[in-house]
């Protein structure tokens, strides 16, 4: 870790080896927290709005009322990455991390019930490599990870930080020379990676699996369907049996850090960087050097 970096611990900032949390806190206990990444491209912060109206959105759901704004929390963040504006002035690109949990276990009121007077909240940037999108261009591969999910179970369509099954299947992947692991359902269709959704190209329609199918909606996504929108890509959002991958031209991956990623290679499917994923991933980098903020170095 670059001893330079600085963290942002309920808004203090502190070098990011200082960053620490009580062990009584209800993400260390039981893994209870919701967490957005987010990046800068060519060091403007990119779509920020949508990750905090997606955390708020997510805690009401689940019944955790966050006692901090989306404002509040936006200048937190805005004030990590100036905290952390020497590395953007290399040419280096950020990372974000937002992660908030409900704070300390207050055992006289139960373990189930959130504490959400004092929310704990941790942000970390890391520099990205000079290279970093330059790599993604080549594609990565894909293998179809051996458990299956009950789309019925409601914590997949959440960006919580019980991520235990997705390291045990991105484990999976790498174990096999693959960069992702896809998720399917009980159904037995595809729904999304271990951190990633899931894109399929079949006669220049993108086809996706809607959330009801037991995946997370993510923010990379919804941008990726805005721009297809305003290019006039036609967008299916369907089930998707694992023979659609029999139909696909083109696959690709999404999201907010690595954009759009091609496919190259799905199981033992062959699959080539086509010229619809090439728009897509020019457009995605587009909009957001374009629609991004914060450059702080100038």
């Amino acid at each position: 870790m670059p001893s330079k970096l600085v963290a942002c611990v309920n808004g203090e900032f502190v070098p990011a080896s200082q960053a620490m949390v009580s062990s009584f806190d209800f993400g260390f206990l039981y893994g209870i927290g919701l967490f957005e990444t987010l990046r800068t491209f060519s060091g403007r912060l990119f779509a920020l709005e949508r990750h905090l109206a997606r955390m708020e959105r997510d805690a009401e759901t689940l019944g955790w009322k966050l006692p901090l704004s989306p404002e509040r929390l936006a200048g937190w963040v805005r004030q990590t990455v100036q905290a952390n504006a020497s590395f953007l002035a290399t040419g280096q690109d950020l990372r974000i991390r937002l992660t908030v949990t409900p704070g300390l276990v207050e055992p006289k009121r139960g373990w189930w019930e959130l504490a959400t007077e004092k929310p704990t909240v941790v942000i970390h940037a890391t520099p990205l490599a000079h290279d970093f999108d330059a790599r993604l261009e080549r594609g990565w591969a894909a293998v179809l990870a051996p458990w299956r999910r009950p789309k019925e179970f409601p914590l997949w369509q959440f960006k919580t930080t019980a991520y235990f099954a997705n390291i045990l299947a991105r484990r999976y992947a790498k174990g096999r020379n693959a960069e992702e692991a896809l998720w399917c359902n009980t159904d037995g269709n595809l729904t999304e990676g271990t951190a990633t959704n899931l894109f399929l190209v079949c006669k220049g329609e993108l086809w996706t699996a809607p959330p009801q199918e037991g995946l997370l909606a993510g923010v990379a996504r919804s941008v990726v369907l805005d721009i297809a929108q305003s290019l006039g890509i036609p967008v299916r959002e369907q089930p998707l049996p694992l023979s659609a991958l029999e139909h696909a031209d083109e696959a690709f991956l999404t999201n907010a850090l690595i954009a759009v990623v091609p496919l190259t290679k799905i199981e033992d499917r062959v699959l080539p960087v086509g010229v619809l994923t090439r728009q897509l991933r020019t457009a995605y980098h587009q909009w957001a050097r374009e629609r991004g903020q914060f450059a702080w170095w100038m």
